[in-house]
This record gives structure tokens, sequence and C-alpha cells, in this order.
């Protein structure tokens, strides 16, 4: 009597079903990695990518890969807990604040300037947030180099509008905080640009959101500040000022940005992004 053969045909059948199941798997896992590139890539070229869409931790870890471009980064990893991480998540998205940070742990909480410098009447000035003369001063729960864009958008508005150069960020910053326009924990309150602004001999008016209403304000020389949802310019919430227009586009000047301040913006991408507007003159 011959012997079956089924159970080796069973075998054979058994394999051949296996390779086809590991071949599946094999795609699938192709597909999802895909996506997950995909998904990565879209995070890192939208503007509103920050550590806030990362995990617990990844901040340290995005401060290691930015020892590439300057080795002097190992210093902070060095001595984490001497920073705020509100801070180095600011170093994340702005290399440009490194000098700033890295003298945190000796300067925080000293000024070292009561005036701006050389202003011109009529002519808009970027001031910085954490600029080292004034962005180590302390403002509400934390220094103004993170809580202070509000203080810092009016003393540019002013700087522009009077020319005047004792206002400091810092400045600005202790009379709101001591005159009640400081909100622990939100920050700079609103009716400081409409009745705080006042005692600095410029006046402060709501504008609606449109584009004619911008235009015409900026193009008669009436500076704008613009509280700006998370977006381009911020995760939370930020102070901005408009402070002009060019080639039909408007001129930004982010307290926290010296890269987005050297941009031409199109007033349909700032318009989902802005939460309200004040257009400033000086009160005569």
């Amino acid at each position: 009597m011959r012997p079956r053969r089924r159970p080796k045909k069973r075998f054979i059948k058994r394999f051949t079903g296996g390779l086809i199941r590991l071949f599946l798997l094999i795609l699938i896992g192709v597909f999802l990695l895909g996506k997950v590139k995909d998904l990565s890539t879209s995070l890192l070229t939208k503007g509103d990518w920050t550590p806030k869409n990362l995990v617990e931790g990844d901040t340290k870890d995005q401060l290691k890969a930015m020892t590439r471009q300057d080795r002097r980064i190992k210093t902070i990893l060095n001595n984490y807990e001497d920073y705020p991480e509100k801070l180095l998540e600011m170093l994340v998205r702005n290399i440009d604040m490194l000098d700033f940070v890295l003298d945190y742990p000796s300067e925080k909480g000293v000024v070292h300037a009561d005036r701006i410098g050389d202003l011109a009447r009529g002519e808009m000035p970027l001031l910085l947030q954490y600029d080292q003369r004034w962005g180590y001063g302390n403002y509400g729960d934390d220094i103004l180099a993170i809580t202070g864009c509000g203080p810092t958008s009016l003393a540019m508005v002013i700087g522009q509008l009077k020319g005047d150069n004792e206002l400091t960020p810092y400045k600005l910053a202790q009379y709101a905080e001591e005159n009640g326009y400081y909100a622990e924990g939100t920050g700079t309150s609103w009716a400081f640009f409409t009745e705080g602004s006042q005692d600095f001999g410029v006046s402060g008016k709501e504008l609606p959101l449109s584009k004619g209403a911008i235009y015409q304000a900026l193009e008669s020389g009436s500076p704008i500040i613009s509280s700006m949802r998370p977006g381009d310019f911020t995760t939370t919430g930020h102070m901005i000022v408009l402070g002009g227009i060019k080639d039909g586009k408007i001129l930004v000047y982010d307290p926290n940005s010296r890269e987005r301040s050297s941009k031409l913006w199109d007033y349909e991408r700032l318009e989902g992004q802005i939460r309200n507007l004040w257009a400033f003159d000086i009160i005569k």
C-alpha cells in the first residue's frame, strides 16, 4: 500500500498561507510607516509646530538635536534644571535666543538699561522681549522674555508715535503690574491698551477685523497691536505689532522673533489668527 501524501500537501498549504500572511503584514507595516512619516512631515512644515505637539521630555531631545547648530547648547543640557521649561521651549522654536538663555542663571531679575536707544519718530523700532537689556526683568509670574509681549508691543508703538526712548518694555511692564493690568497665569490685560496706554500719551481703540479697517489705519500712520490666536506666532496667545503696508502686504513686528518680523505678510494669512486689534494715535 502506498503511503498517503496528504500531510505533505497540508504542510505546503500551511507554509504558503503563512508566507502570504507575512507578506500582507509587511505591506500593512510599510503603509502605516508612510502615514506616520507623512504626519511628522506635516507637523514640521506647519507654522504652529512647537514642543506642544511633542510628548513630555522632548524639549530636551530637541535641544540635543540643536547641538549640531551650536555646541554651546550642551551647557544648557548639562544644567537643565537651572532653566524654566517655558524658556527652553522658546529656545527650541528660536535659536536666536541662545545667548539670552545661556546667561539666564546669572542674570535672572537683572535689568541693564533704562533707555531703548536711538529712536526716530515715525519709524517703528523692532523691540524684542528677550533683549538682554530688559528681558531678564521680572514680570508677573515669570520674566519679561516669557510674559512680556504686551508691554514690548506697546513700547514699539510709543516709540514710533512719540520717539520716546525712555519707555522701555520693562518700565511698561512694571506699570502694568503695579496698576492691575497683569493677570497671573493669563498675561497682560487688554485694558492696558485702551486705558493704561493713555498715561503715556497715546490712545488705543479697538478695530474691527477687516482688511479695509486695518489698511486704512496703517496707511494713515496708526500702528496696530494685534492679539493672536495659535498659529504662525504662538501656541497659546501672543501680541504683535502691525506697523505698515509695503507692496500691498503687512509689515509685522513680532517681539518674539526677528525671523517673523523680517517677512511681509498677506492679510489673508493673518486674518484667521487675529483675536483682537487696537489702533493707536497720539492724544492731542
